[in-house]
């Protein structure tokens, strides 16, 4: 079987190749990118529990795409202002990668995601005002992109006024991820790169002159155990947040509304069931897998299931693949909220690399499905099959979801 991850229908549509490879190729050589497709649950756990023989380092030439020769020049003048890269979380080992860790779990402690919520509520209860009853808008637009931007602007200590700079800076960032640039594309994406580092860098100097309680003011304070972080590495592991955070908020609760419009009857029933929210949201976030999948680069030579895996091979862990693996999930293409081994799934990884904002994004996903539920009787998409994916074989997504509102009689 041939395999183009870079086709848009498969880009569009991926499920129905992961399981056909699921079933007759569950480590496919994908000759053409030189890498290896794993899309069985077992196998991709198996890998991910392994960090030390499945590198998460020396893996970006797979994932991301590089600028043609013809803006080289103009891209590297840009870059050439900007902080030169250094690999925080998603491409890091121990003991980097547990230096990272470490200061991260301090941010995201039970308690401040607790505390987080109440910022994430006001925000959910705000948009969800303003959705008009009888209108047509892209919930994506309305709810599903601003809830985590305007979210994770408070939860920084941002001014509001930086909303759709978040915005912009975090779909630059994930702009060349599986997918290819046009000329123009790359170098605003360049010039977006250069513009969140000068801000964040700024932000961050604020925030050791006068600390104020925020995240941001969180990641620069000094702790005896550790080295303090330079900007350099900060503006990174800040860029990596956003994208994790935003990206898996966005797209679950995309997933959400059009699962719900297909089973109208959850909204009624979320109202006096708290628990189904969860489990809504949940089910959304397995669906969805907003991380479709993620390389590891082999250290050594090894079998992976029956496959055979060379020193310095590349593997692409299909999340998305195993999320619809019916060996754990009955019907795995069906919404089924409060399903047995609802979270078995690994839409935010599997162990050390276990994606560290999890909590905050489900806490995201849930709170934006029960403000919904509370003034909402039914979200009522327009041209469900005329819908479209991010086209990347490495995030996934609904770019929009245009939807009439029907609100509750208040």
């Amino acid at each position: 079987m041939s395999v183009d991850p870079f086709d848009p229908e498969f880009q569009q549509n991926p499920f129905p190749t992961f399981a056909e490879l699921r079933r007759t190729d569950p480590v496919h050589y994908v000759a053409e990118q030189d890498f290896y497709m794993v899309t069985a649950m077992d196998l991709v756990r198996e890998a991910l529990r392994q960090p030390k023989l499945y590198s998460n380092t020396e893996t970006s030439r797979a994932r991301t795409t590089e600028p043609p020769p013809e803006i080289a020049d103009q891209v590297a003048a840009i870059r050439a202002k900007a902080f030169p890269y250094v690999p925080a979380l998603n491409l890091n080992d121990p003991p980097t990668h547990t230096r990272y860790r470490r200061l991260i779990n301090k941010a995201f402690t039970p308690r401040a995601v607790a505390h987080m919520e109440e910022i994430v509520d006001d925000v959910a209860h705000e948009l969800v005002a303003a959705l008009v009853d009888g209108e047509s808008v892209d919930i994506v637009d309305a709810l599903a992109r601003p809830l985590p931007v305007f979210a994770i602007v408070r939860i920084f200590g941002l001014d509001d006024e930086r909303r759709n700079d978040i915005a912009r800076w975090s779909d630059a960032a994930t702009a060349s991820l599986g997918r290819r640039l046009s000329h123009e594309e790359w170098l605003f994406t360049e010039e977006q790169n250069l513009d969140f580092q000068q801000v964040m860098s700024a932000e961050l100097d604020r925030r050791r002159a006068q600390p104020r309680g925020d995240l941001l003011s969180v990641l620069v304070e000094p702790h005896e155990d550790a080295e303090p972080m330079t900007n350099r590495e900060l503006v990174w592991l800040i860029r990596e947040l956003l994208v994790a955070g935003n990206e898996t908020t966005t797209r679950s609760i995309a997933e959400a509304v059009v699962q719900l419009d297909r089973h109208p009857e959850y909204w009624a029933r979320m109202r006096t069931d708290r628990q189904l929210g969860e489990q809504v949201a949940e089910e959304a976030i397995r669906l969805s897998s907003p991380a479709l999948g993620l390389f590891r680069r082999v250290t050594e030579d090894t079998v992976l299931g029956d496959t055979p895996l060379p020193k310095d091979a590349l593997v692409y862990l299909g999340y998305g693949a195993a999320n619809r693996d019916p060996e754990l999930f009955a019907e795995p293409d069906e919404f089924v909220p409060g399903r047995s081994g609802a979270r078995d799934h690994v839409a935010f990884g599997h162990g050390i690399h276990v994606c560290a904002g999890a909590g905050l994004a489900r806490m995201e996903t849930l709170v934006a499905m029960r403000a919904l539920a509370e003034s909402v009787e039914q979200l009522e998409v327009v041209r469900p099959d005329e819908l479209n994916y991010v086209p990347s074989f490495v995030l996934h997504g609904l770019l929009g979801v245009p939807v009439v509102v029907h609100r509750l009689d208040q």
